[in-house]
């Protein structure tokens, strides 16, 4: 088997200055996991206004006012809980796609996984960055877990290049944020339209995240054409 190009080197490098170990959220506090934990289960199946904190609390064996205490309130314990549900979604659908053989393949294995079992976390996320976005103060565990999203999406699609020997003419994290914002413009559109995830745009994702590089290619070349 050969060993990495230069590229590949170059973006192995890359994943790893990024992918730091990063300091301990307050997560592990026990009364605020076991929060984050039911309002997890009960927003995902019932959505933000038909689950009250008193409920929540109970499920977790907690107070009403610890959710205000760890919180400041019932729509940041609601973005919380869509950043854990989402990266935990993410996670799993990396591990499906682990051993994929191509591009391709991986796109294909993540996507259907994404838009199919773990559809319930991606609408989840996709109304919690809605909320983020009334709300300021609750943007900053969405840019966290977007970046979490895509390092880790990253790191993934170095360790498929590096098995397969597949090149490509751009860095990983260029395909990655094409990916994920696809994935989240679906989403987006599903919570305005009300229309499930069909077939023809899960292939659509699957397709730019393919033809990315090629597209990439050829804006470039286009720019030194208009340059010359």
């Amino acid at each position: 088997m050969r060993g990495p190009t230069t590229r590949q080197t170059t973006q192995i490098s890359t994943i790893r200055m990024i992918s730091m170990p990063r300091p301990p959220r307050k997560t592990e506090q026990p009364t605020r996991k076991a929060l984050i934990d039911a309002a997890e289960q009960l927003f995902a199946r019932r959505g933000f206004d038909k689950v009250s904190v008193a409920e929540i609390a109970e499920k977790a064996s907690a107070y009403p006012n610890q959710v205000t205490h760890h919180f400041g309130g019932k729509e940041a314990l609601f973005v919380e809980s869509a950043c854990q549900s989402m990266l935990r979604t993410a996670k799993d659908a990396e591990r499906v796609s682990r051993h994929s053989e191509s591009i391709d393949q991986h796109a294909r294995m993540l996507i259907a996984r994404l838009l199919g079992p773990g559809a319930e976390s991606v609408m989840f996320f996709a109304e919690a960055m809605l909320m983020a976005r009334r709300k300021p103060e609750l943007s900053e565990v969405i840019r966290e877990t977007l970046d979490r999203l895509q390092t880790a999406g990253e790191t993934a699609m170095v360790a498929t290049l590096m098995r397969t020997g597949w090149e490509t003419r751009v860095m990983p994290d260029v395909i990655t944020r094409g990916f994920w914002s696809s994935v989240f413009g679906l989403a987006l559109e599903k919570a305005a339209t009300g229309r499930d995830f069909d077939h023809a745009s899960s292939e659509a994702v699957a397709l730019l995240m393919m033809n990315l590089n090629k597209a990439f290619t050829t804006s470039s070349e286009t720019e030194k054409f208009h340059e010359t």
